[in-house]
């Protein structure tokens, strides 16, 4: 008799809110800080769908069998993912995302759908800047990527197929952080100092975040290894501490130029290393340090071995590339240089960047004042980026503008950007040109141009 009671009060207490194993408490235990984590950033993680026009142009068999066949246009469809950093309506994506995007579409976990603009964006970084002209967003909290341990919880969260699923909510893998400082190259872009995780990332999860076990965005979810297209535990993010000076400089001006500092480099081999008796294969040599450039005034000279930069190492004239170009007017870089078997510290203060014009809502820079002037045949005025607005809607980024035609035999050089404007403001509204400019080191023409 007294064992039956003892069962019946001890389960009368397990009825009681707070006494014993509810359903509540395994709930409760289940709410993680993984759970908590998705939780805080979801409402920061949008959904991206590019539109760009595809143009198919007749083939020799084509027009052999009908004379009168016109190019084909069809629109394209992109996904990808964003993470909203500012309440006022900044999107951070990758470039590849929105590359050659004629309509930018967002959608937020609320199921709202905007058009966004392109801020800003930057091919070798592969990162852009959009903004959305809404107000009471949720912006994600960044983390720093400088405080990261191999082994700690990685989560990615993207949105890829919101408009496709109807279900605007983003989706969510977990792994580790596999590790650190990865460097990866993919066709022409140099991804320096990457975060690697098993956590799965597909291709449509591009741009979204990698994050915390605290809900603190620490990377830019950008690219997968796999032999088979899918995911096979090597994927890999941008951290956000380099996403911030990216971020930073677009904000301000729309690109990324690097500052010039008067130096040109090459890579050390092991002949050169003999040679130059240096002892090791570890850097960058000075090939040439300009009298008047602010390296040679801060102290580096011709044969210097540039070991680090910032604290980085550095091996390849792409890794000092990759963060030389992020530094902005005020920033003090810091040289590990090697010379005559000892070694030293030296700063260079950036007092100046090349200096951005605007025209036909194009921004122009003089090619002779970045660190692209090896790229191109010619010099020219440099166009940097191609505003919504810009009537000159054949021009791409990058593309070198060297010279000016109004006739077959009236030609006018462009060498600077100064040249660019002294002849587009003396055209009248009417006025038909054909503009020559470089692209992808082949010349092309923009004939019978009407100046509006």
């Amino acid at each position: 008799m007294r064992k039956l009671l003892l069962c019946c009060l001890i389960w009368c207490l397990l009825q009681i809110p707070g006494w014993g194993y509810t359903q509540d408490a395994i709930t409760n235990s289940r709410n993680n800080a993984i759970v908590q984590a998705v939780q805080k950033v979801n409402p920061s993680i949008i959904n991206i769908t590019t539109t760009r026009i595809e143009v198919r142009r007749p083939t020799f068999f084509d027009e052999y069998w009908n004379p009168f066949v016109l190019p084909r246009r069809r629109e394209v469809q992109g996904l990808g993912s964003g993470i909203i950093i500012d309440t006022s309506g900044y999107i951070l994506t990758n470039q590849h995302v929105i590359a050659d995007a004629q309509k930018i579409n967002v959608t937020f976990p609320d199921s709202r759908e905007f058009e966004a603009t392109i801020v800003g964006e930057d091919y070798l970084a592969d990162l852009a800047l959009l903004k959305v002209e809404v107000d009471g967003l949720s912006s994600a909290q960044l983390g720093d990527s400088n405080d990261i341990m191999i082994g700690e919880w990685a989560i990615a969260i993207g949105n890829p197929f919101a408009s496709f699923v109807r279900d605007p909510h983003p989706t969510v893998t977990v792994g580790v952080i596999s590790a650190t400082d990865r460097m990866l190259r993919h066709e022409d872009r140099f991804y320096h100092g990457l975060i690697q995780t098993d956590a799965s990332i597909n291709p449509g999860n591009s741009g979204g975040a990698l994050v915390n076990s605290r809900g603190q965005v620490i990377g830019v979810n950008t690219a997968i290894f796999s032999t088979s297209g899918g995911s096979q535990g090597l994927g890999f993010a941008i951290p956000i501490n380099t996403a911030r000076k990216v971020l930073s400089k677009l904000r301000k001006y729309g690109v990324i130029l690097e500052p010039a500092i008067g130096l040109e480099f090459q890579e050390v081999s092991a002949n050169i290393a003999q040679y130059l008796n240096l002892g090791t294969m570890q850097g960058v040599i000075v090939s040439q340090a300009h009298e008047d450039g602010l390296a040679a005034k801060a102290g580096v000279h011709r044969l210097d071995v540039i070991q680090s930069v910032d604290g980085k190492s550095v091996n390849t004239i792409d890794e000092i590339v990759a963060i030389l170009r992020l530094s902005d007017v005020g920033d003090t870089v810091k040289l590990g240089i090697l010379r005559d078997g000892k070694r030293r510290m030296l700063q260079i203060q950036i007092d100046q960047l090349p200096k951005i014009d605007k025209f036909w809502e194009l921004k122009l820079v003089d090619l002779v004042a970045t660190g692209y002037a090896s790229n191109y045949r010619r010099s020219g005025a440099l166009v940097v980026q191609v505003l919504p607005d810009s009537p000159l809607s054949d021009i791409r980024p990058w593309d070198l503008i060297y010279g000016f035609s109004k006739r077959r035999r009236e030609s006018y050089p462009v060498r600077s950007v100064e040249d660019f404007v002294k002849f587009a403001r003396r055209l009248k509204s009417g006025d038909i040109i054909t503009i020559h400019l470089e692209r992808d080191g082949k010349d092309y023409y923009i004939p019978n141009w009407r100046v509006p």
